[in-house]
């Protein structure tokens, strides 16, 4: 039987560093319009780039992936400040900044996507 285990409101996810960050649950919608933008993105490089490096583009293709995912699941944030100290406000350009963190980005992509692999773990999926 399949399990219906899944966030339906926003919730919290600690990051690496002290960041907090709140998202929408990682639906159909949310993953497909971050595939659309990474797809989109890649695709312009790829035009620009033709000798673009099979790795290199692997890796932009992930990269652009866990940006468009944060952009549209990110709602709010807490542990983010400019060079100052001062509390960073929230931005689709700052978010993609702060996944420009590796560590924070692959901890992002863990937990966010982490209520759907439980599914699919159960033989739910």
């Amino acid at each position: 039987m399949l399990t219906l285990d899944i966030p339906v409101e926003p919730y919290w996810l600690d990051l690496p560093r002290g960041v907090r960050v709140e998202i929408r649950p990682v639906t159909t919608a949310v993953v497909a319009a971050a595939q659309a933008a990474a797809s989109r993105r890649l695709g312009a490089i790829r035009a620009a780039t033709p000798d673009l490096d099979q790795d290199m583009s692997r890796g932009l293709s992930f990269a652009f992936l866990v940006k468009a995912l944060a952009r549209h699941a990110v709602t709010a944030w807490e542990g983010i400040g400019d060079a100052a100290g001062s509390p960073l406000p929230l931005s689709p350009e700052a978010v993609e900044r702060l996944m420009d963190l590796d560590d924070i980005a692959a901890a992002f992509w863990d937990r966010a996507t982490a209520p759907v692999a439980a599914v699919a773990a159960e033989g739910n999926g």
